[in-house]
């Protein structure tokens, strides 16, 4: 059985586990309601993730660049392409305050508490260390370990950024389970001789979400109920 063979689940934590839509969401209403913009909220929201998400995976080796400043270069880029005029503080808002105010998904903290008692459960995160370390604290979740890829030094879906990982852990990459539910971090994982857990988030970039399952993975779930209920 899969869970015989897993000694550390490795959980990808901005968009499976914190909400990320509804805390941008709110951040780009509360602008509009400031300056009485008339665009789109969540539609904003999911701008900003995509053009940082994509800072972060695309960037080369040297000098590479965090998710705090992935924000700062995504709410800069949206400041001019909608020309919305934002002065200092409004960007400072949307890029650094409002990412460390994530609250996690409802399915996520009572499933992950009973996972801790058999397996090394780790958050292994684009997130900058002070992303990860703020909105752990807050929303209770206590990891064995976080391995931010701002701390190994590279990033995901680079498959050093896996191999590393299993090593930091003492472990074979085939004791590791990525945990995810984003295709590009999975298939990833996969070549690095993970195994795989497609966790499905249908309201992750909001009421539009399109689910793309790109990859087969030992398991395609709904929820964290489902994946406690298999490997508890």
């Amino acid at each position: 059985m899969l869970k015989n063979n897993i000694k550390a689940l490795t959980f990808d934590t901005g968009g499976t586990i914190l909400d990320w839509h509804s805390g941008f969401s709110f951040g780009f209403e509360t602008l509009k309601s400031k300056y009485n913009f008339d665009y789109h909220s969540a539609h904003m929201a999911n701008e900003m993730r995509q053009k940082s998400l994509s800072f972060v995976t695309n960037q080369k080796d040297e000098s590479p660049m965090n998710f705090d400043k992935a924000h700062q270069k995504a709410i800069n880029k949206i400041n001019i392409e909608y020309e919305l005029g934002l002065n200092k503080e409004d960007i400072f808002f949307m890029y650094y305050e409002i990412p460390s105010k994530l609250k996690t998904w409802s399915d996520f903290l009572g499933p992950f508490n009973f996972l801790k008692e058999k397996y090394l459960c780790v958050s292994f995160t684009l997130l900058s260390n002070r992303l990860v370390f703020i909105n752990s604290k807050s929303n209770n979740i206590n990891w064995d370990l976080i391995l931010s890829c701002e701390t190994l030094e590279v990033y995901k879906p680079k498959i050093e950024a896996y191999t590393k990982t299993a090593k930091l852990l003492q472990l074979d990459p085939s004791e590791c389970c990525m945990v995810a539910c984003h295709s590009f971090d999975l298939n990833a994982a996969k070549m690095a001789g993970f195994k795989t857990i497609f966790i499905k988030r249908a309201m992750e970039w909001g009421k539009n979400t399109k689910i793309n399952v790109d990859g087969e993975y030992d398991l395609v779930l709904d929820s964290f109920k489902n994946l406690k209920e298999i490997l508890y």
